[in-house]
């Protein structure tokens, strides 16, 4: 959902491939994931942003590389970082749709910012899309502002954020 892929109408195995591995942005060691009765219902992942720059290229090359003959024209290298040094980068947050409106994104985001409180983080940040109040919402509840706008991946962005030690409380 966060990569906005379809599993019915795409090939994953791409994605499974790049996912296995532990220095990637979307790596199996950066994902919390969330079951209801043995059947996975969402995922939040989230990463330390102090190697950010350097594993998004190395990221997203691997997809280019595994997509040849498409066109990609965002410049990687130049874009804005969405993170960076110190911190806690909470990068995609998706539930299921069976599985929407039972609180499973709140406890997911909740124990995903306690885990980077415990790293000794001091803030989290995301992005937020303006047109999403859902999410917004969401993320209010769990403590986050607006910071700032960021341009990444060809959108707008608000950049929000939240002091960690604040999180413990709520």
């Amino acid at each position: 959902m966060a990569l906005h892929l379809d599993p019915e109408q795409e090939d994953m195995s791409l994605v499974t491939s790049i996912c296995s591995r532990e220095d990637v942005l979307y790596s199996w060691r950066n994902t919390l994931l969330a079951c209801v009765d043995g059947v996975p219902a969402g995922l939040c992942l989230c990463y330390d942003g102090k190697d950010y720059h350097e594993t998004r290229i190395r990221t997203f090359q691997l997809f280019s590389e595994g997509k040849e003959g498409e066109e990609d024209d965002m410049d990687l290298a130049n874009m804005e970082d969405e993170t960076g040094p110190g911190e806690y980068y909470i990068d995609s947050l998706a539930v299921m749709p069976e599985f929407r409106r039972q609180g499973i994104a709140r406890q997911l985001m909740l124990a995903q910012l306690e885990i980077g409180r415990k790293m000794g983080l001091t803030k989290a940040t995301l992005l937020v899309d303006p047109d999403n109040p859902s999410a917004q919402s969401l993320y209010r509840q769990c403590g986050f502002e607006h910071d700032r706008e960021i341009y990444a991946f060809g959108q707008i962005y608000w950049k929000w954020e939240v002091n960690l030690s604040a999180v413990q409380d709520r």
